[in-house]
């Protein structure tokens, strides 16, 4: 039986990447523009623009890979809200976060829910430093795989005010 992310889910991970509506350049370093709910690549040009709906749809393409590998990779003993957090653990973080070898990954694959609970809040870091931000999330994906709709769990990640 193969899984797919809910909307529930899906309108998660969109609130952490936020719609922009014009591409853009995050940062000068980047190749590519921005659009969307985070769509970066070629495929973005100066000038384009996007519609909200438009946005989703890039969104749900875009996560699809992420999707996949958590439905080749998590166990079945995971429900909907907590297969919808390790969907966006990878596609936020990437699949290195949920490779075999690491304890997350050990955890997913044999739904290990406990385990996988105090695994969530510990990606906080970019390049080895910690941010807020990039916390906020994790407690945010924390409440989403304790089953909280995606509103109640954003705003529960962004209230967090330090590391």
């Amino acid at each position: 039986m193969k899984r797919t992310i809910s909307n529930n889910g899906l309108k998660f991970t969109a609130a952490w990447e936020q719609l922009k509506t014009k591409a853009y350049r995050a940062t000068s370093q980047e190749e590519y523009l921005t659009i969307g709910f985070g769509h970066y690549g070629p495929d973005v040009k100066p000038g384009d623009t996007i519609t909200e709906d438009g946005a989703y749809n890039l969104l749900s393409q875009d996560m699809d890979e992420a999707v996949k590998l958590a439905d080749s990779i998590a166990s079945y003993k995971f429900n909907q809200a907590q297969f919808d957090a390790i969907c966006d653990l990878i596609f936020n973080v990437g699949p290195k976060a949920v490779a075999a070898g690491t304890g997350t990954g050990q955890a997913i694959r044999a739904g290990d829910v406990e385990t996988l609970r105090t695994k969530l809040p510990q990606f906080r870091n970019q390049l080895g430093k910690p941010y807020l931000g990039i916390y906020r999330r994790a407690i945010g994906r924390l409440a989403l795989f304790d089953g909280k709709t995606w509103s109640e769990a954003e705003r529960i990640g962004r209230e967090v005010k330090s590391l």
